[in-house]
Parts: C-alpha cells; sequence; structure tokens
C-alpha cells in the first residue's frame, strides 16, 4: 500500500536536511530536485512496505525514480499519474544521474524517520491529555490525591516522576478532591494509585525518542560518507590512509560508515510502544473499576437512575479488545530479521516495522481513552447528584464541557460508537 503523501513529503523533508548536512557527495542538482518537488507539491508514490530499517533502500528509491522521469507521483486531484507528466507540467528538468547520485537519493533512513515521527507526534498528543482524563476520572471516583503529593513523590526520586505529580496537581487543581471527605477511601486500586508513574515513565521515554530522532534527522546517515576537509587523524596508517584524497580540486575522505544504522531509534521507539502499553493498561483498568460499585459507591455500569439497560457493561468487551491489540504491539520486532543480499546483510533494525506499530498503539490508545472519557463523564455526573460539594477543576471541566458538546449524559441506553468516535476526535486535536 502507498504511503500517506504528507508522510512522503515529511521523508523528503528529512532527506534535505541530512544532504545539507554535507556526507552524501551528491551533486546539488539532487538538493534542488528535493526543493523543487516539495515546493511544486510533487508527491512520489512510495509504498509502505519493503524496508528491514538500515536505510530505506526499496522504499526511498521511489523518490529518485519520480525525479529521473519514471514511476508515479500523486497529481494535485490525489490520483497517481506518471511522474514525467508532471514534471513536464511543472517546468520541473529531470535528474540525469552521476557519481554517487542514486546511492545519495536511496541509501538513507529517511521514510522509517517520517513514520517515526508521525508516530511520536501521536504519543506526544496522548501524553497531553492523559493527565486530563485521568483527573476526570479520579474526581468521578472521589479518589484520593495522596499519590502524586510532592511529599510522595520526593520520597521515590525516580527521573521525571516529581514533574508529572506537578503536572497532575495542576490539572487537579480548584476540584472538590481536596476538600475533606471522610467517606473517600484511603487508597483507591493500583491503576489510579500508579497512573503518576506511568505517565512519568512514558514521558521519559518520548524524550530519549526525541533525542534519537534529531541525531538521525540532523546528521549524515550516508555510507559511504564523503568527507570535505576531512580530519586527518590517522591517515598516516596505509590502511586509513587509504580513504584520503587530496587533487588541486578537492580534499578530504571517502569512508565506508556504519551510519546506515538506525538501530538507538528502533529500541527508543520500542521502549515508547512499551511505555505506551502501560498507559494504555492504565486506562483500561480505571475504566472498568468505575463500573464497579464497590469501589465507587455508584450505580453498577454507571447506569442512571430509571435506566433498565445493560448501560455500558458490554462497553468493556470494546475496550479490552482494543487494548490487547496493544500487548502484541508493544513486543519488539527489531530483533526478526533474516541475512539478505548474500549474507553480508545479516543484521537489521525493523525500524519502519516498529514505528508502524508505535503508530496503531497510538490509535489504539486514543480510543482507549475515548472509553475512559465515555465512562469518566459519565461518573462524574452521577456523583454531582450525589455529593451537593461535587466540584470539578477549570481543566477537568473544560474538557468535560467539550466532550457534553457531542456525547451527552446516557439516561438509557444508545449505540455508543458514535460516542467513540466523538471522543477519538476530540482528544486527537483536543
Amino acid at each position: 500500500p502507498a504511503l500517506d503523501p504528507k508522510l512522503v513529503r515529511l521523508a523528503m523533508v528529512i532527506r534535505l536536511n541530512t544532504l545539507l548536512k554535507g556526507g552524501s557527495g551528491v551533486q546539488p542538482r539532487v538538493a534542488e530536485l528535493y526543493e523543487e518537488f516539495l515546493n511544486k507539491g510533487v508527491t512520489p508514490v512510495v509504498p509502505t512496505k519493503g524496508s528491514l530499517g538500515d536505510a530505506d533502500i526499496t522504499l526511498a528509491s521511489h523518490v529518485g525514480s519520480a525525479m529521473i522521469g519514471e514511476w508515479k507521483v500523486i497529481n494535485k486531484d490525489g490520483k497517481q499519474v506518471a511522474s514525467m507528466e508532471v514534471l513536464k507540467e511543472k517546468g520541473i528538468k529531470p535528474l540525469v544521474p552521476e557519481g554517487k547520485d542514486a546511492l545519495g537519493i536511496l541509501s538513507n533512513s529517511s521514510v522509517a524517520m517520517a513514520m517515526t515521527m508521525d508516530a511520536a507526534k501521536a504519543v506526544r498528543q496522548i501524553l497531553k491529555v492523559t493527565p486530563i482524563v485521568y483527573g476526570i476520572s479520579l474526581e468521578g471516583l472521589n479518589g484520593n490525591v495522596a499519590p502524586f503529593l510532592p511529599q510522595t513523590v520526593d520520597f521515590h526520586p525516580f527521573p521525571g516522576l516529581a514533574e508529572k505529580a506537578s503536572e497532575l496537581r495542576k490539572v487537579l487543581a480548584g476540584s472538590y478532591l481536596w476538600d475533606k471527605d471522610e467517606s473517600r477511601r484511603l487508597q483507591d486500586p493500583l491503576c489510579f494509585r500508579t497512573t503518576v508513574y506511568t505517565l512519568s515513565e512514558a514521558q521519559n521515554a518520548l524524550n530519549d525518542l526525541d533525542k534519537v530522532i534529531n541525531v538521525q534527522i540532523n546528521g549524515s546517515d550516508d555510507n559511504p560518507g564523503v568527507m570535505v576537509d576531512a580530519d586527518r587523524t590517522g591517515a598516516d596508517i596505509p590502511q586509513i590512509g587509504q580513504y584520503f584524497i587530496e587533487t588541486k580540486n578537492a580534499k578530504g575522505a571517502i569512508i565506508p560508515t556504519a551510519n546506515f544504522e538506525v538501530l538507538p531509534v528502533a529500541l527508543a521507539v520500542q521502549r515508547m510502544a512499551l511505555a505506551l502499553g502501560h498507559v494504555g493498561h492504565n486506562s483500561a483498568q480505571r475504566t472498568m473499576r468505575l463500573d464497579e460499585p464497590q469501589f465507587t459507591d455508584l450505580s453498577r455500569y454507571l447506569a442512571a437512575e430509571g435506566n433498565l439497560g445493560h448501560a455500558f457493561g458490554a462497553t468493556e468487551d470494546t475496550l479490552i479488545s482494543i487494548y490487547s491489540e496493544n500487548i502484541d504491539l508493544a513486543n519488539p520486532v527489531s530483533l526478526d530479521s533474516f541475512p539478505v543480499e548474500g549474507n553480508i546483510e545479516d543484521s537489521a533494525s525493523n525500524l519502519p516495522r516498529a514505528a508502524q506499530r508505535l503508530k496503531q498503539s497510538a490509535d489504539n490508545t486514543f480510543l482507549v481513552l475515548s472509553m475512559e472519557l465515555l465512562h469518566n463523564t459519565q461518573a462524574a455526573d452521577l456523583r454531582k447528584m450525589k455529593n451537593k460539594n461535587f466540584r470539578m477543576s477549570p481543566e477537568t471541566e473544560k474538557l468535560y464541557k467539550a466532550y457534553r458538546a457531542k456525547s451527552p449524559f446516557v439516561d438509557q441506553d444508545r449505540i455508543y460508537s458514535i460516542d467513540l468516535e466523538n471522543g477519538d476526535q476530540l482528544l486527537k486535536n483536543y
């Protein structure tokens, strides 16, 4: 299947940026073509499958094929058309490749990095909205703020924990949860108590992923590397000296590299998927605890008074079916490679596959959070009817009202698929 055109354009931006770092040894016309393709809206058709993750040779090559007038591009109507036809229409002179041009276009990880950045963007949004969704759930539960007090987290100072605890306190500032309530339980189910940890570790994982993304998209992953005025350390050693060149027109080195290796990114992506799995796990468990009167002192499955239907009982099936996919998606795939190319390429990172799995996990997590939003807003409404002192924080009330604008209180059973979609879109764009 073809890659989303937006991601193809992102991949071209990434490759143009790394070309400008130097090291590719391509003629300037190659960089100019990336610029023209981007500015004139010429987007090659690039497949989503085919790369093992140590340079996207079989994917990025489609960009080069379009540049020389072969293959296909997406036109303004979204249809696939012959690239030469569009190049003529846009007044773009096709590439006549020479030297290292072709290798410079195809031997890089720009496509996998576009997929990775797309997934990271979705995760960033999840970590932005989850504290607020959690806040509504804690208000619906009449839960305890003790797990994210400064005293408790300072007593156990894992990296990033204090910062995430502070964020949760800000989200809930002004809530009735800070009022003393003799009926409030001393300790809540672990899915509520440990959320500060799961969010903290997810944030740490995202920070680490951002670091390696920034290295990869701002450096050269070319092999061999073409280095103008290269550092001559060791050049007096024959084995190293053979890589250096000095003529009246050029001075530098052409050195074989392993810079196509994106394992640091792949490992960070997989850690992110695992941490995100825990975020979804806590969300799914919080949702089901809200359905249980022994924890909430509310009605079973959050049924409104007079609702003789099933309320939210069956929604748990959907919730767990979506969450269960993330258990599989959290498994590592960077070890799943076999030797190819006459056994010389006998390891790979599988970064494209890992990135696609992280994006799918993120999409699933939005749906899990949407289901939590369906339940916790209902719990908040029922709590309000039960407790005259109930008061949401400004942050939680804002999200609550945005959701209620499209998904009203459930007084009788209805089709919840629309509510799930409403919550999904709200959280993705909030």
